[in-house]
């Protein structure tokens, strides 16, 4: 039995690493509340997106939260072991700008500190990979 669960939760875990990407085009609504600085430490910062055109893969949401890492570092300029997943050109995010995300769920690909004002909302959470203007 605890076999069979193991091997689920590894599966589930392969499928969440495994997955690909969604290609999403969305303005970013707002951003809530204040970023820490990032000396303090690293951290993946909650935005909410209005999707107007998904690009590639599956997503139903008009609306969605997406996780930044350290949006205070231009993307692209990030040079820990997260730039793989801080690629892009955007150097400020700014509400009500336009971007093509790609994003992967959050919850597997991400397990340190989360900046997330949305604690009301129960949607997923995604991680934005690639954010480029």
């Amino acid at each position: 039995m605890i076999k069979k669960i193991f091997l689920s939760l590894i599966l589930a875990a392969a499928f969440v690493f495994a997955a690909d990407p969604i290609t999403i085009e969305g303005r970013l609504t707002e951003i809530p509340g204040k970023m820490p600085s990032n000396d303090l430490y690293s951290y993946v910062y909650v935005f909410k997106y209005k999707v107007s055109k998904v690009v590639s893969g599956k997503l139903d949401a008009k609306e969605v939260l997406v996780g930044v890492y350290n949006p205070l570092i231009a993307r692209g300029k990030v040079k820990d072991k997260m730039a793989d997943k801080a690629k892009g050109n955007v150097g400020e995010f700014k509400a009500k700008s336009k971007h093509t995300l790609k994003i992967v769920p959050l919850e597997g690909n991400w397990d340190g500190a989360v900046e997330d004002e949305y604690f009301d909302d129960e949607s997923p959470r995604y991680l934005a990979i690639e954010v480029n203007e």
